[in-house]
């Protein structure tokens, strides 16, 4: 375990904690080792992500952490975006190594990609991102009157169905299990439809048990032998009964307390254990244990030992099997000596008055981060932490940690006994023990530099499109023309074909497969000939099947057998024009290849290709010049790079999406001084009362969910395994489906109607209709086909009802409407862009930041027009002196004003904030 992969800390520090349309996020990032929380010496390239509310990137910054220039950036919000609840995500590519979990999906899935590691690479979740929620509203109707704080939803065909009253409690026993014949104390946590805490009284066999601080409390329980016991609660006049986890007759329970923890061991066949005390993945104690004839021991633990923060114990027998498990906080006080203390501020300022603050850091800072805000324009939060709540506690548990500062703001019993029922709540195995100790290689590496990773494929070969079969796209027909369909000759072989196809909605299923349940990777595993791991060889069965119903749908296509050469060439666009830098790769372990490239600004467009090795002078030159801009050539090879992006977007807590009542009183950093016991307001929102309506109603064109530019959601689509090295408009759109919506949150195959320039144009799925043609189109079949083409394309525009962080909720589905409906925008009078037959791709490089505006009134007329400014000051990289002080100097906007400043650094010897 002294070997075990360090692992890292991604923060952001924000200008503000609420914003408006046409406003501007400001961040400063910040990423430290996890083990000592100081700055680490491996990663370099950090990746931040502003997300909507339904789970899409707006945008994403690389960041190279450690120039002072390169590691801060600024997000846009604008008028085109919806108001509601964005996400700030950041992480380095080697965080993706850490906390992976595997999302349900079943064989319809798997089988849209190339192969199945593509689909197991597509549904996975990501523990390690940093996250953050901040509500953005509306423009304010009256320029400057930031208490106009509302949302409008975005449009639906369908009102989403209320959620009846119910209550939810799930239980938590002391190191993990509910072990026969022991005492153990059990956490549990009450949670109303919403995901609410309810403090809640209820029964477990005659005691009763009572969640008294955010729906959660602890009972001692003496677990009989067997049986399913149970605990019972009344919540709004409806009588619950809630089961226990299981009895198991075989294992270990513990119990933690100051210094001491209690084993009870039952049926165990091992009796001397090993504990493991962790700190942020970090081993810092390792004991033995001998269990007594009875299967009991007891252990003493010097809390010194262990740094600030959450420590993780382990106890596990001689073959590394984790027997239990248990989260608890150590608190020697010695962050609080990491204060930035702030000198000068008023208690208010005037109009356009300026400000001169002085801050004193610990000694090893020698940059800050500070914001200066207007405290009218910020608002009450849940998340009330500081850098340090969330480095020291949050990070490392699961989920979202509501008032997180309230466990920090006194170190006495209640506190402290409220902290660690969280931990035992809300306390998850981040740093996975077996994770590290196996010892085994790690998919990604420390990024420095910007690491390209990639495989080569062979590239399947589809029949062409025909502009003859566009007219019966709309019937979700492809790949037949309507002279074949109305030629009798061909009926028999068509009523088989159709019989195949149709029956899914031209999809290309087989049939209606794994329809009923649907499977976690684990459970697709455990099904014979179900093996999930990419295969090397041809899948005989499958690739017969395919043959007959759509060539370049994805089974599991095998790797090469042998390797070729990867030619590429990445352009830059400087000052001084452009730049381009070929380079020459072989690959290795069947199709793999990788390489480098420096940090730089902006963007670059790089290709890719690939030949076999040994092709002659004369193929080589052919292949370089002939078909080489004609995107309808096939090429050579499927060439994709790996892509490490998380794609679906957690579940918001409903602390997320809610402020507290709260007093108008905060502390110097923000922090609320009194809470009241009122309950929670729910942050307004525009809506349009009255009886939830049935019908579907129609598509408003003018506020699509989300829209992206075409090629570069093709290249996506390509790099996940959805697309297979060429553009193919028979999948395209409910490709693109797929990568923006998943699964859609059900095993059913959902539908995908895509429109050209607002023309219809695209089924996947059969109407129902008596007959087989709709209207034809005002277009001619060449002309559609033609701006089919990607160099015809501009953006894509997306309608749904799905919304991808709430995939649990009941969708309401019809097999005769769209689930999905795009619009794909042409290039304005009739312009193209340059495509290719091979790989071309948008390189993002590193962000470029904007450099924050601060008014200087100081030398010059006031403004005719008033000052609306919420955050007055903001500098990423405020420099100390060398008498330890920064200075920051600024103006306020035009009205009284009282501030909250927000700061911090990062030093040699870790974090420090105000």
């Amino acid at each position: 375990m002294s070997t075990a992969p360090v692992q890292e800390k991604a923060y952001l520090h924000l200008d503000n904690n609420c914003y408006f349309l046409g406003d501007t996020i400001w961040y400063k990032a910040y990423l430290v080792e996890a083990g000592n929380l100081r700055p680490t010496a491996d990663s370099r390239i950090l990746y931040v992500e502003l997300v909507d509310p339904e789970g899409h990137v707006v945008e994403r910054h690389r960041q190279y952490i450690g120039r002072p220039d390169a590691d801060h950036g600024d997000f846009a919000l604008a008028d085109t975006l919806h108001s509601g609840y964005y996400e700030l995500r950041a992480y380095t590519r080697w965080m993706m190594n850490f906390c992976v979990t595997e999302r349900p999906y079943n064989r319809k899935d798997r089988e849209l990609f190339y192969n199945r590691q593509m689909a197991k690479d597509f549904f996975r979740d990501y523990g390690t991102v940093w996250s953050r929620v901040v509500a953005v509203y509306e423009r304010p109707e009256k320029a400057g009157d930031y208490s106009d704080r509302q949302m409008m939803p975005r449009p639906r065909q369908r009102a989403l169905k209320p959620k009846k009253p119910s209550l939810n409690v799930k239980f938590y026993p002391e190191g993990g299990n509910l072990i026969a014949g022991t005492r153990c104390r059990i956490a549990f946590e009450a949670l109303n439809e919403e995901g609410e805490a309810v403090n809640v009284t209820g029964k477990m066999e005659g005691q009763d048990i009572r969640a008294d601080f955010m729906g959660r409390g602890i009972f001692t329980y003496d677990v009989p032998e067997d049986g399913k016991p149970c605990a019972t609660f009344d919540y709004k006049g409806t009588h619950y009964r809630f089961a226990l986890p299981d009895i198991l007759q075989q294992g270990l329970t513990l119990h933690v307390d100051e210094g001491n923890v209690t084993l009870q061991g039952r049926g165990l066949s091992a009796k001397h254990l090993k504990v493991a005390f962790l700190t942020r993945g970090m081993l810092r104690s390792l004991k033995e244990v001998s269990l007594d004839a009875k299967g009991d021991g007891t252990i003493r633990y010097d809390r010194s030992l262990f740094p600030t923060g959450v420590c993780d114990l382990v106890v596990y027998d001689e073959n590394g099997n984790v027997l239990a498990d248990r989260l608890f906080f150590v608190n020697h006080h010695d962050y609080e000596q990491r204060h930035i203390a702030i000198e000068g501020k008023k208690s208010q300022y005037q109009p356009y008055e300026k400000g001169d603050l002085t801050l004193t850091p610990p000694r090893d800072v020698s940059t800050l981060s500070v914001a200066i805000r207007d405290q009218r324009g910020m608002e009450p939060s849940y998340d009330d932490g500081t850098p340090l709540t969330d480095l020291l506690l949050t990070s490392d548990l699961q989920g979202f940690v509501a008032r997180p500062y309230y466990y920090f703001e006194r170190d006495d019993s209640l506190h402290r006994a409220r902290l660690d029922n969280l931990l035992m709540v809300q306390g998850w195995r981040r740093y996975d023990f077996k994770a590290l100790t196996n010892g085994k290689p790690l998919r990604y590496s420390p990024e420095k530099n910007i690491e390209i990773d990639g495989t080569v494929y062979k590239a399947p070969v589809v029949d062409p499109i025909e502009p003859a079969e566009l007219p019966l796209w709309r019937d979700g027909i492809f790949g037949r023309t309507y002279d074949e369909m109305t030629n009798p000759a061909n009926f028999p072989a068509l009523e088989s074909w159709l019989a195949s196809t149709k029956i899914v909605g031209e999809q290309g299923y087989l049939a209606e497969k794994e329809r009923g349940v649907l499977l976690s990777q684990a459970e697709l595993e455990s099904k014979p000939g179900n093996d999930s791991s990419e295969d090397t060889h041809d899948n005989a069965t499958d690739e017969e099947q395919m043959q007959d119903v759509e060539k370049d749908y994805g089974i599991n296509h095998p790797g090469l057998k042998h390797e070729v050469t990867v030619e590429g060439e990445m352009t830059l666009i400087g000052p001084k024009g452009e730049k381009s830098t070929p380079f020459t790769l072989q690959t290795t372990g069947g199709g793999r290849f990788h390489f480098q490239i420096a940090p730089f600004w902006g963007e670059g467009r790089l290709l890719l290709s690939a030949h076999k090795q040994d092709i002659s002078t004369e193929e080589w030159h052919a292949n370089h010049t002939k078909d080489i801009f004609d995107e309808e050539a096939w090429p050579d090879y499927y060439v994709k790079l790996d892509m490490f992006y998380p794609v679906f977007a957690r579940k918001y807590s409903w602390y997320e999406t809610h402020r507290p009542a709260t007093s108008q009183q905060t502390d110097e950093a923000g922090h609320a001084e009194t809470w009241t016991n009122d309950p929670s307001i729910t942050l307004p929102q525009v809506s349009v009362t009255g009886r939830r309506r049935r019908s579907k109603q129609a598509i408003d064109w003018r506020r699509p969910v989300c829209q992206y530019d075409t090629e570069q959601l093709y290249n996506l689509v390509t790099d996940y395994g959805l697309s297979f090295g060429k553009v193919n408009f028979r999948r395209l759109p409910y490709q693109l489906s797929v990568l923006l919506f998943g699964n859609y949150g059900t095993t059913w195959t959902f539908n995908v109607e895509g429109h050209l320039d607002g023309m219809l144009f695209y089924r996947s799925f059969d109407t129902g209709r008596t007959k087989m043609m709709e209207a034809p189109m005002n277009r001619s079949n060449y002309s559609i086909y033609k701006d089919l083409l990607l160099c015809r394309q501009q953006t894509v525009k997306f309608y749904t009802d799905f919304d991808l962080r709430n995939s649990d909720r009941y969708m309401e589905m019809s097999s005769q409407t769209a689930d999905v409906t795009l619009d794909f925008e042409t290039i304005p009078d009739d312009g193209t862009r340059y495509t290719m037959r091979d790989r071309s791709l948008i390189l993002q490089g590193i962000t470029e930041p904007d450099e924050y505006y601060h008014p200087d009134y100081s030398h010059r007329q006031l403004p005719r027009h008033a000052d609306y400014r919420r955050t007055l000051y903001w500098n990423p990289s405020l420099r100390v002196g060398a008498t330890s002080k920064a200075h920051a100097t600024f103006y306020n906007n035009s009205q009284k004003t009282c501030i909250q400043v927000s700061a911090m650094g990062m030093g040699n010897l870790g974090p420090a904030c105000n």
